[in-house]
Order: structure tokens, then sequence, then C-alpha cells
């Protein structure tokens, strides 16, 4: 990489000495200062590299995702700025005096060493290549070695879409489950520890805390991933953490097998039209019969008329309502006046009220379906780290050194009152639950009960569950942690006093 970018540099400032040149430097200087812009934000805010998973979030990411994340991070297009100046106020120096034997040998040598990257890639051992693709390997040794994570997420991109022309050979019982009407809610960001009804001091949750004898609540919910992007398609999908490379097995998910239930299904999201063809959970909704993506993101109640739409088919129905919840910046998920005054800090109660208007979205779900024999299940996708520097508070995806915080989840079943009451099951599930293993809950909510699986026991509505134990969860990178063994929030405040 250092000597690509030597030569790339010498060879640029000689061909800067033509007009074309000059052309190429900026086009040169902006990808070289975007490359160390993404990887000083990522280092800087995450400590961590820009991985192939955060390349498929950079191409699922809508324009207005986008806005909001810059807003928190303004300073950074600065330094992109500054870091594109440098670069091309350099070549143009160099250009004053670089020879035309100088240049042309730089160039020469740049159009020779970058096809050796090439054999060097076919020289590696089988096994040592780790899965790596030729243009992935030869990116790594370019000053734009980022774009190597950019070419796996696009060939990932390439097996996402062979998973529709998937079918699986399902075997199942149908259980008469007394529901007609299914609603399931896919939250964002949310942590169970700022939810009313799971003992938070503010009043946030209303609704839920009023419903609480038609609920059945888990109160140690865990979350595979602390990203969408990883933790929806693994909670909705029958896979585990050492298949994830392959995509085909992201085809036996809940939407394929409610359709082949019989289920008429149904997908309505709020979070964006971007990444609608080209991510695993798009993958998984076009699976529905019925799909409807908001063009840009809005507030999660716009996605209520398309419910009562679908609440007027007859039949057996699963509804999906995928919510942007308290999707960080958390005071733009509400309408300004919703903000509520929960405390002195502005940062708290924007997340805080972003839950409250969650809660207020539910409380309207649940006045349309009450007289009606239906049922909703709730959980977020992940939760999201509080960062309290001195007073300053921030609430941060945890990509890398994630903390248990980042995984703790509210997951919870409403029934309603025009269920038979042998059908329901409601009260307080304190056993850890992973919704890594959602597949079989949903599974046995839906009355759908498999019967050749090792797995079965996972889901909390069947009587052999005991638990899930050891959970284990995900990293941004995809690596496997324990749970157990995650440092929390509370330990690192405690320290941190305890060292004044």
């Amino acid at each position: 990489m250092t000597i690509s970018g030597l030569l790339l540099v010498i060879s640029s400032a000689w061909f800067y000495k033509f007009k074309i040149g000059k052309i190429y430097t900026v086009f040169a200087a902006l990808l070289w200062a975007l490359n160390l812009s993404t990887s000083f934000f990522f280092y800087k805010e995450h400590d961590i590299g820009f991985s192939s998973t955060i390349a498929e979030t950079v191409i699922n990411t809508n324009s207005s995702e986008a806005a909001g994340m810059l807003s928190y991070n303004k300073y950074y297009i600065l330094f992109f700025i500054f870091m594109s100046l440098t670069y091309y106020l350099s070549v143009r120096w160099l250009s004053f005096y670089t020879s035309n034997k100088q240049g042309k040998y730089g160039l020469i040598l740049l159009t020779g060493f970058l096809p050796l990257i090439f054999i060097d890639y076919y020289a590696i051992d089988k096994n040592q290549k780790n899965n790596l693709i030729a243009t992935e390997h030869f990116f790594m040794g370019t000053p734009f070695y980022n774009a190597s994570a950019m070419v796996r997420s696009l060939h990932d991109v390439r097996q996402i879409k062979k998973i529709a022309n998937i079918n699986i050979n399902y075997k199942y019982q149908k259980n008469d489950t007394d529901i007609e009407t299914y609603i399931l809610i896919i939250g964002e960001s949310t942590r169970r520890d700022h939810m009313q009804i799971y003992g938070y001091q503010h009043r946030n949750t209303p609704n839920l805390v009023n419903q609480k004898n038609n609920i059945l609540l888990f109160t140690q919910a865990i979350s595979p991933a602390p990203v969408t992007l990883l933790s929806v398609p693994i909670s909705l999908s029958n896979i585990q953490y050492e298949q994830l490379n392959d995509k085909s097995y992201y085809a036996d998910n809940i939407i394929s097998l409610a359709n082949h239930a019989g289920f008429k299904t149904f997908w309505f999201s709020n979070q964006g039209k971007a990444g609608k063809s080209t991510s695993l959970i798009s993958a998984i909704a076009h699976k529905s019969q019925n799909s409807r993506w908001q063009n840009t993101i809005t507030y999660d109640e716009d996605l209520l008329p398309y419910l009562d739409k679908a609440l007027q088919e007859k039949g057996k129905k699963l509804i999906v309502l995928h919510l942007y919840g308290s999707h960080e910046p958390a005071c733009n998920r509400f309408p300004e006046k919703r903000l509520q005054h929960y405390s002195d800090n502005q940062d708290d109660n924007c997340y805080d009220s972003s839950i409250a208007y969650t809660d207020s979205i539910i409380g309207n779900i649940i006045n349309k379906v009450d007289q009606q024999k239906a049922s909703i299940l709730y959980f977020s996708d992940h939760a999201l780290q509080r960062i309290d520097n001195n007073g300053d508070i921030r609430y941060h995806h945890g990509v890398n050194k994630t903390k248990k915080e980042a995984y703790q989840i509210p997951l919870l079943i409403w029934y309603s009152d025009k269920i038979n009451q042998q059908k329901r099951k409601v009260g307080n599930i304190d056993h850890p639950v992973s919704t890594a293993n959602n597949y079989f809950l949903i599974s046995d909510w839906l009355g759908i009960i498999h019967k050749e699986h090792k797995q079965i026991c996972y889901s909390a509505l069947r009587t052999c569950f005991n638990g899930n134990t050891p959970i284990r969860v995900l990293d941004g990178n995809k690596n496997i942690l324990d749970y157990q063994q995650l440092p929390s929030e509370k330990n690192i405040i405690l320290n941190a006093q305890s060292s004044k």
C-alpha cells in the first residue's frame, strides 16, 4: 500500500503538468481523502476498521439517515476537505520539481506494480485467502484499501439476490392458536432499561403498562448483533452464526414459512427506500405477498394507513411493521411537539421521547385490533450504548468493543381479550432469551410447530424452554462473542468515578 501510494503521487505530479492531469488529480484527491476520512471516522468513533458489514450499511443508507449521521459528525467533513486540499496542493507543489523522466518512471513502476498484487493473490495458499475475492485483495494493496470492503459487500449483494429463487422443504404441523391477525413490530435502537414497562423511572410507555395483564414480557431479551443489517435477518431466519457467509440459509425465514403455511403476508417499512433491493432485510421482506417502503424516512405513524388496509383482508395474516424507532439522532424520530422533558439533558429527553412515541404507536395499533382475535409481537433490532463524556450524552451504535447494553432489548407479546384464555400466555419470562432464536419463537406464536429441529426448545412458548444459555452475540464485524463476558456501562462509570 505504501509503495503503490508513493508511486501514485510521483506519477500524479508528472501527470499534473497536463490539463487532463489536473482533473485526474482532483478525482484522486477526493478518493484519497474519502478513504482516509472513512478510516479515521470509524477508528475514532467506533475503534474499528471499515469492514464489509459497515460497507453494507453505507450502501443501504438513505439520504435522510446519512444527513442525520453527518449532523452528529460534521467535523469529519472538515477533515475530508482538509485532506483533499492537502493531497491536491502536495501534488501541485511536487509537479514543479518532478521531471518528465521521473514522472514517466513512476508511472511505469506503478503500472508494473499493480499487477503484482493480483499475482500475489493467486500465489497465496487457498486456505490463507479466507474467501477473499481477487479485486478485494487488489484494493487492499492500494491507497484506496477501504474499497476492498465495498467489493466484498457488492459481492454479497449478488449472493443475496439469489435467495428469491430458493425454495425450502418445510416439515411442520399447524396448531389452532385462536388468532386471526398477527402483527410483528420490529423496533429500532431501543434499550429496554429506558422503558417504563421494564422499570424505568420515567413514564414513557403508559400504553404498554396499561396492557400489562395482556402481555408476555421477556425481561432478559438479547439481540444477536448491534447493527440492523445483521440483527434483523438473523432474528427472522433459521440460521446459525457459523452459517452467516452462506446467504442461502436466509431463504428459510419467517415470511417464507408463513407463506407456505397459507398466511397472507405484508411488510411495511419506514427504513427508507435505499437498499430496497440489496440487503438481506429487503430480500426477506420481498418474500411477502404485499410490501411497501416509504420513499424517505418519515414518522413511524405514517405506516398506519397501510396497516388499516391490510387489516381489512380476511383470513389469517401476518403483518410486519418495520419502524425507525429510536435511531440516532432520536429527536428526528417524532414530531417536535411530542418532545417531553423528563430531565435536564436534551439527548436523554430525545431518546426517551422517541420511546414514548413508539409506545403511542403500539397503543394506537392495539386500539385498532383489541376487538379482534389479534396478537402483537414487538422486539427491537438492537439497542444503543449511552456514552457519557463528562455530561455530554450521546446514544451510539455499539460496533466494536461493545457493551452489554447495546444488546439489551425489549421483547413482548400482546394478546387481545377476544382470544381464548387457554391459548394465551402472559406474565414474565425471566430466563435469558436471544432473539437469534426468534425464528422458533415466532413460528410457535403463529401456530407453526416444527417437528424435526433440535432448536425447538429455544422458543419460550414451549414447555421444554429453559432459557438460552450461554448466549453468543456478534459485533459489527461478525466476530462471535460471549455476551456474559462483555463489559457493562455501569462498571465503566463506577471505574471512572473511583479513579478520580
